[in-house]
């Protein structure tokens, strides 16, 4: 008997230790969004307003996906072309650390595993219009948590070190299917272009080379002196000089002042240093964006085995494999952009690289060029097309890089339209989906082989 009332006492203090933790946020079935109100109120306009707004200098550089999200605890906003992060929170005691994993409900995947200290985590990431369930753990108690993401396309993505990208994936195609998530990533650059290096005024004095020293003196003397002009009388300034044009690209709309007194300040620092010399020394690489820590996490959290690089042999100089390591299979193909697509180059190399989404094994897959918007533009609408998007969505999946790159100078007419254009003109048909199934066809693929990738990228009815 005094054994018995011994292991009843046992069960009862070992009860009283455990305890239920308390789920704060999100609410149990609640719809989490992934995209932010400024994200929304531009995915949300009607085709027309959206291209009037994105020829709007002011409202590209000031309002599209403005302000970016602040997320408590950070130093800075996010950047606008982010998604919208999901708030984990639970009560919490004090000096527990907690491990919060997060899991796709349908896939039966974990997503999420992380730890943390306090008692909310955020996480990015998370597919539109899924399921998830979530657990935390500390100090001998659990608690356990659902939640919906809303259906709202398309899924942006974070990457670190990346800009610019987003799941191709998610939007409504043919029949009504799904184009599957974490198939198919586009994204800017995972490394920089590469670039030309030059000698320095002290390696071209140990070579004897005075003249050209006294040449890049000179210059960047003569440099000053012509900022300084346009400085006093901003009306003199030359709209045409290549600096100046090449600041507009990015800075649409700020005041002519601003410009000349960054590049004053530039130039006085180049004439301190004796001039700029521009004699070429060799070729470098570019600088790996996804190395370390980064590509550690995209290889962990999306699987990638494949990156398409779509950009020049120049821009690739020095690669042999992908930035994100030996893992992941590297294709090169230097493509094409807009009107280039119709060329008999811009038609090769999208051959070679539909190939590529032909074969189940090489998914998930990364496809880029360097900024992630002409070539890789290009590329995504052809698949779109093929899978059946509607024109409207073809036409945001382009402006959807508008939240990363502000320039009104990237706009329909000087490039999209082009890309348009080229398949009306050359290929006519009923829709502009028709239009590409022809240009696919007239490339040597047939109905089963857009069949096929149909089968690999669309969910069951």
């Amino acid at each position: 008997m005094k054994k018995i009332i011994a292991l009843s006492l046992s069960f009862i203090a070992a009860s009283a230790a455990y305890s239920e933790i308390k789920i704060i946020e999100p609410t149990a079935g609640a719809v989490v969004p992934l995209l932010t109100d400024a994200q929304k109120a531009y995915v949300s306009m009607d085709r027309q307003t959206r291209r009037e707004k994105f020829a709007d200098a002011k409202y590209r550089s000031k309002e599209m996906g403005l302000p970016a999200e602040t997320v408590p605890g950070t130093k800075k906003p996010r950047e606008a072309y982010w998604p919208k992060t999901v708030r984990l929170a639970w009560e919490a005691k004090d000096g527990v650390e907690y491990r919060v994993t997060v899991r796709d409900t349908a896939k039966g995947t974990v997503v999420i595993d992380e730890k943390a200290k306090c008692g909310e985590l955020y996480v990015d990431n998370l597919e539109i219009a899924a399921s998830y369930e979530w657990t935390v753990e500390g100090d001998g108690d659990s608690g356990k948590g659902t939640f919906k993401t809303e259906d709202r396309a398309p899924r942006l993505i974070r990457y670190p070190g990346v800009p610019n990208v987003r799941d191709f994936g998610g939007y409504i195609g043919l029949g009504g299917r799904r184009a599957k998530q974490g198939m198919i990533i586009r994204s800017a650059g995972l490394n920089d272009n590469a670039h030309d290096t030059y000698y320095t005024i002290d390696e071209l004095k140990e070579m004897g080379k005075f003249d050209e020293i006294k040449a890049a003196a000179d210059a960047a003397q003569k440099r000053l002196d012509q900022l300084l002009a346009w400085q006093a009388d901003p009306k003199t300034l030359d709209r045409e000089d290549a600096e100046y044009k090449d600041w507009c690209s990015r800075h649409d709309g700020e005041p002519v002042t601003k410009f000349l007194s960054s590049r004053v300040h530039r130039a006085k620092a180049a004439v301190k240093k004796g001039g700029e010399p521009k004699v070429k020394k060799g070729r470098e690489p570019g600088k790996n964006r996804v190395d370390g820590e980064n590509g550690a996490y995209i290889r962990a959290r999306f699987g990638i085995k494949s990156d398409i690089d779509l950009r020049s042999d120049g821009e690739c100089y020095g690669m042999t494999g992908s930035p994100l390591g030996d893992t992941v299979t590297w294709f090169h193909y230097s493509s094409s952009a807009y009107g280039g697509m119709q060329s008999k180059s811009g038609k090769e190399a999208f051959a070679k690289v539909f190939k590529v989404f032909l074969d189940e094994k090489d998914y998930p897959i990364d496809f880029h060029c360097i900024a992630g918007q002409d070539r890789t533009g290009a590329v995504s609408f052809i698949l779109g097309a093929l899978l059946g998007y509607d024109e409207n969505i073809l036409y945001l999946d382009w402006e959807l890089t508008g939240f990363w790159n502000h320039s009104a100078k990237f706009n329909h007419k000087e490039r999209f339209d082009h890309l348009v254009s080229g398949f009306v003109k050359n290929y006519p048909a009923d829709t502009i989906q028709e239009s590409v199934v022809k240009y696919v066809r007239d490339l040597g693929f047939t109905d089963d082989d857009i069949a096929k990738f149909r089968s690999i990228m669309l969910t069951e009815r």
